[in-house]
């Protein structure tokens, strides 16, 4: 069927009634073939990458020659509670790592003690301070308990929609809670 279908397409796109005539037989022939046919593409143009092994094509700039659509990706979804702690889950941990390797990698490496450290946050403006606080102690204590909560998962518990809401809510509440906490101490 796209053999057939090739070889009329081939055939309305050749300008010399000469080759229009040699092709007559072709048109009203069922084709059968084992090897596959390029399709033509919008624009009537063949596809130059339709030979080439998959691991061989760019796929983005294919889909940008044929005229396609990006995909959607997130933007056709509507955000959830579960999709975004999920999210925020994933990046307060890769953050709270980073932190760690990098604040141990400089304080292991840095000329200074540790009573210059205590010195400098001492010397910090109120709202310095508390902002700071604020920002180091958020991520932690989100990650912290969200991740209790995957671990409540792990034994089968709250896995219904109305569980996976009601958790996520009591993390933010008690994230919220914590960060308070921990800021104001």
């Amino acid at each position: 069927m796209l053999a057939n279908r090739g070889l009329r397409l081939a055939a309305t796109r050749t300008a010399s009634p000469i080759s229009q005539l040699a092709l007559a037989p072709l048109r009203s022939a069922r084709v059968l073939s084992s090897t596959p046919v390029s399709r033509a593409t919008t624009g009537g143009v063949n596809d130059p990458d339709a030979g080439k092994p998959t691991l061989n094509v760019d796929s983005y700039a294919r889909s940008i020659r044929l005229g396609r659509p990006r995909s959607p990706h997130l933007s056709i979804y509507k955000v959830q509670l579960s999709m975004a702690l999920s999210a925020l889950h994933r990046i307060t941990g890769v953050g709270l790592s980073g932190a760690f390797v990098l604040g141990s990698a400089y304080y292991g490496l840095a000329p200074f003690a540790s009573a210059d450290v205590i010195n400098f946050v001492q010397s910090l403006p109120a709202p310095v301070l508390i902002a700071s606080k604020i920002i180091i102690a958020a991520p932690l204590v989100f990650h912290s308990l969200n991740g209790c909560r995957h671990l409540l998962w792990d034994t089968g518990r709250q896995l219904h929609l109305k569980g996976v809401y009601n958790t996520g809510y009591t993390v933010l509440f008690a994230t919220a809670l914590g960060t308070l906490y921990l800021a104001l101490q």
